[in-house]
């Protein structure tokens, strides 16, 4: 039982057409600089051909990445955009759908935040400056393939069973050698 929300496809596409907008702009202003004044104006355009390639790398990168952004899973949540580490189900106190920024998100509650701390920048960043709550961990949702409600369900079916068969385990593990084992 897993559950992988990647990036839309369409999101490199977008960043790379920009990429090649600003390539574009950036050589149509050289040219036209370099005829009406050979000398005057040439940081412009060097700046934004700057600007164009580091648009275009990125657009790479992001066609490159094949892994999923976020995955649920039976151990837990794993935003790589957070952590490497999984958050586990029983350290989720609640989740809401929330938009922060106005962009919609999961609003995740943890019971021991210092379990999972973030170790990227960006999330370290906004918990450093008080943006977001010490026990807030947030599933940005703008570039998914899927809505916050949708991601929401899936969180609720996938960490229900989650704990349901981590109860069963514990309870056949403490009901002795002779306890039949847990279904599921």
């Amino acid at each position: 039982m897993n559950f992988a929300a990647r990036y839309r496809e369409e999101a490199p596409v977008q960043v790379a057409l920009a990429g090649l907008g600003l390539l574009a702009l950036a050589v149509v202003l050289t040219l036209r600089f370099q005829q009406s004044s050979p000398g005057i104006g040439g940081a412009l355009p060097w700046l934004l051909m700057l600007v164009a390639l580091a648009a275009l790398g990125l657009a790479v990168l992001l066609l490159r990445d094949s892994r999923p952004a976020v995955r649920l899973g039976l151990d837990g949540i794993r935003d790589r955009r957070w952590s490497a580490k999984p958050i586990a189900w029983a350290n989720i106190a609640e989740f809401d759908v929330v938009r922060w920024c106005g962009m919609p998100a999961v609003q995740l509650r943890l019971e021991k935040p210092a379990l999972n701390p973030p170790d990227r920048f960006w999330p370290q960043f906004l918990r450093a400056n008080n943006l977001v709550a010490q026990d807030v961990v947030l599933l940005l949702v703008p570039g998914l393939d899927c809505t916050a409600e949708g991601l929401c369900e899936k969180i609720m079916a996938i960490g229900t069973a989650a704990l349901t068969a981590a109860e069963e385990a514990e309870a056949w593990a403490s009901a002795g050698a002779y306890a039949a084992p847990p279904q599921g």
